[in-house]
């Protein structure tokens, strides 16, 4: 498990060095393996582009007018999503970035780029270690202090936790924000899971029933209409890539957000592909057939726990969520799962599918029943 200490800090006060609170919490038993720092850059700044305009000699490259505030610079950009009015993460000439093209860091020079001198990189994300999204810069919020240094706004500190099987709770932040006030004697600030409600009650447009009720203790839901499917804000992409987990888009990542946040898995349905607007929760047909989020056609076996509307099986529970009802881009209502699955049952359909997943290491250790509610509530607001 890590957990980034900007994280962390958004629920409990932390005022020693991540260096002494990695010893605090080995020696009470949650062994850090790792102490990561993200950032260390030098000569990256947070900047401001004031002005794009076309490259007279490319059609595809742009020419951008850059400030940090005590200096302007005009700099070459080819990503397709820079615009004017954009704070940005700029590298200066002197900068370590990651080079694409030779696969290793170097130190960045001004550089004639068809017949225009650069003298400075906006970055995207794999020029900073930050991902693996080259395809665009980084565009960061409106807030964001322009001339500030890059590592004392965007850098942080990874605690990568070793986990023995007993210590479900540090699966998520908050349970490791809770160790942290009990070692510490401060107090966690709980997240909100407020929101306001409108329209029809769920019930009357969606139809829940738990056939197998031994190896489903509890099964919460909620119903957000009108949803536009797109890219997550920047800090929720930083959130889940410090953590370990790649943003996928707005909704997806919510439920991953939850889940490394409070340590229960949630799923999203699209709404619109569920047959007869129904879920079933059963055991699987022994030798049915069923296509997986990750494209893979897998056998069952009648031990398997599965979900399913009318017509068909749509998710292993507690494992991974089919194809037939994936999140697309065309997605407008979200059908959102939060349930308390059987620990063992979890655990045998995980090994006889040979799928370990994020949200099956947690099911496998026995969730608090307590918590589904106030996960999809967390993940509504």
């Amino acid at each position: 498990m890590k957990v980034p200490f900007s994280w962390l800090k958004q629920y409990v006060d932390v005022d020693v060095p991540a260096d002494e609170l990695a010893h605090q919490l080995t020696m009470a038993g949650i062994e850090v393996g790792e102490v990561e720092v993200i950032g260390g850059w030098t000569e990256v700044f947070v900047g401001y582009v004031k002005d794009v305009r076309p490259h007279p000699n490319a059609d595809r490259l742009r020419l951008c007018v850059v400030t940090t505030g005590s200096e302007e610079m005009e700099v070459v950009c080819g990503a397709h999503n820079v615009a004017a009015n954009q704070n940005i993460c700029f590298a200066k000439v002197g900068a370590n970035v990651y080079n694409t093209h030779t696969e290793q860091y170097e130190t960045l020079e001004a550089a004639e780029i068809r017949g225009v001198e650069s003298q400075g990189m906006i970055c995207s994300a794999v020029e900073l270690g930050l991902g693996d999204d080259h395809t665009g810069i980084i565009v960061l919020p409106e807030d964001a202090p322009v001339g500030s240094l890059l590592d004392d706004y965007l850098g942080d500190i990874v605690l990568d936790l070793e986990l023995t099987p007993n210590r479900l709770d540090c699966l998520s932040v908050l349970g490791v924000a809770h160790e942290v006030a009990a070692l510490t004697g401060k107090t966690v600030r709980e997240p909100d899971a407020s929101y306001e409600e409108s329209g029809e009650a769920i019930y009357t447009q969606v139809q829940i029933r738990v056939a197998d009720a031994d190896l489903c203790r509890r099964y919460t839901a909620s119903l957000l209409q009108g949803v536009k499917i797109g890219a997550s804000p920047q800090w929720l992409k930083d959130r889940l890539t410090r953590a370990g987990l790649r943003p996928i888009n707005n909704v997806v990542d919510v439920t991953n957000f939850v889940m490394l946040e409070m340590g229960q898995p949630l799923h999203a349905y699209d709404l619109d592909t569920l047959a007869g607007h129904e879920i079933i929760v059963r055991r699987a047909e022994d030798g049915a057939s069923f296509t997986t989020l990750d494209g893979v056609e897998r056998t069952l076996k009648a031990e398997i726990l599965m979900i399913a509307d009318r017509e068909r099986n749509i998710g292993v529970a507690g494992v991974m969520g089919g194809l037939n009802t994936e999140i697309t881009g065309d997605t407008t209502n979200v059908f959102l799962e939060g349930a308390c699955f059987d620990a063992v049952r979890v655990r045998r359909g995980s090994k006889f599918l040979g799928m370990s997943t994020d949200a099956s290491q947690r099911f496998e250790r026995g969730l608090d029943p307590e918590l589904q509610g106030y996960a999809v509530d967390r993940a509504a607001h």
